[in-house]
């Protein structure tokens, strides 16, 4: 499985596997074993909290507004797909290494 996806020239699809209720939050990715990008967040999955906080973390990260992140599947699961809008072009090289900082 891909974990990226350009699905136009300033969109890209994440494939995410959410863990809720830790004590950190981290995001975590290795890509010559992982087919996903493991996120940890502290919220639990109750009321779509994790959702929020998981694109707010999204958006700080990226240095992005949350209006340029979606949801497109999953909400209610731990394995996501993540559509994000980016008003300039951005290699996948570019955005692990925001993730991953």
């Amino acid at each position: 499985m891909v974990v990226f996806e350009e699905s136009s020239d300033k969109t890209i699809l994440l494939k995410i596997r959410v863990k809720t209720n830790s004590k950190v939050q981290k995001i975590s990715y290795n890509q010559l074993t992982d087919s996903w990008i493991s996120i940890n967040l502290k919220s639990k999955p109750v009321k779509n909290k994790a959702n929020k906080e998981l694109i707010k973390l999204l958006s700080k990260k990226l240095s992005i507004t949350t209006n340029q992140i979606q949801i497109i599947a999953g909400p209610k699961n731990a394995n996501k797909t993540i559509q994000i809008k980016f008003y300039e072009d951005i290699t996948k090289p570019k955005i692990v290494e925001k993730l991953a900082n």
